[in-house]
């Protein structure tokens, strides 16, 4: 069995398709590889459904798509940190697992920095409330009192992608716009509630409490 069918048996598809419909029919532009081995898969007992649903992008006619091939597109942010977290508590090298998943080192490192985030961070992660580089970004801070408090600081800032840059370069102070600067926690103790009290911005509701998918 080839080192791609051994992959697609362990992991599944980790990038779908690429098609183009011509006329009444659909030409595989990207994953004939991957086509061809889920059609021999499909005579093996354990396989036989593996054609019944493909997942494909259809390529505009007069467009080409990019597609991103930073991390696997078919398996969720909490879904590849998990896989990644597994492999490497089975000392499998980061080259190793970067190739296994199809991503970049910089993702295998990210997903393995989560295990230093507070529960409740950890929560909102699984729960999709934050995605991986915003996680990855607090888990850069050691106390996870911190981490926590920070997330509700932001607020509706929590996306901001600069905001997120310099929390992970470990920056302390962040000018949004003329008017708007936000004070990071420190690496160390949590903000005292005097500072908390400081802030100007509203605090997310996250109240979502199903399990914790990833071991904290």
């Amino acid at each position: 069995m080839s080192l791609l069918a051994k992959s697609i048996v362990n992991d599944g598809l980790l990038y779908p398709l690429v098609v183009k419909k011509i006329h009444d029919r659909y030409i595989v532009l990207d994953g004939k590889k991957r086509l061809y081995i889920l059609n021999q898969l499909s005579k093996l007992k354990n396989f036989t459904r593996s054609l019944y649903k493909i997942p494909c992008i259809i390529q505009p006619e007069n467009k080409a798509q990019d597609i991103s091939r930073d991390k696997p597109m078919l398996l969720s942010e909490p879904e590849l940190a998990n896989e990644i977290i597994t492999a490497a508590q089975q000392n499998i090298s980061h080259v190793s697992i970067a190739q296994r998943f199809e991503c970049k080192l910089s993702i295998v490192k990210d997903c393995l920095s989560l295990q230093k985030l507070s529960p409740e961070l950890l929560m909102h992660f699984n729960n999709q409330v934050i995605n991986l580089q915003q996680a990855a970004a607090f888990a850069t801070i050691e106390n996870k009192d911190s981490q926590l408090l920070l997330l509700k600081l932001l607020g509706p800032f929590v996306s901001n992608v600069e905001i997120i840059k310099a929390i992970k370069d470990g920056k302390t102070v962040i000018e949004i716009s003329e008017d708007n600067i936000i004070f990071l926690p420190s690496r160390g103790a949590p903000l005292s509630e005097r500072e908390d009290d400081k802030t100007e911005f509203g605090k997310a509701g996250m109240n979502d409490t199903r399990p914790d998918r990833i071991a904290a």
